[in-house]
């Protein structure tokens, strides 16, 4: 007979730093994150928390540091000349 569990699933900890690299080495390289439209981002986010519940505290992480990342380029680029005086 199957049981369904319907436990509420434990509360989230602190990241792991040796899981947060396990992490980007194997399931979300950086490259790759870079390069993924947003919304396909957090889906595999959401796939890796359903298939490996180990890292549902790290890939918060790895989607808040990406989010960061486009923000900060989000930008226009601008270039700055200074004219020094000359004496």
């Amino acid at each position: 007979m199957m049981y369904l569990n319907t436990s509420p699933p434990t509360p989230a900890t602190e990241p792991n730093p040796q899981e947060l690299a396990e992490l980007q080495a194997t399931l979300l390289p950086p490259a790759l994150v870079m390069l993924v439209p947003e919304d396909q981002l957090e889906r595999r986010c959401y796939e890796i928390n359903i298939t490996h519940p180990h890292y549902r505290e790290e890939t918060p992480v790895v989607l808040k540091e990406e989010r960061q990342r486009r923000q900060r380029l989000s930008g226009s680029l601008q270039v700055v000349h200074r004219q020094e005086q000359m004496a």
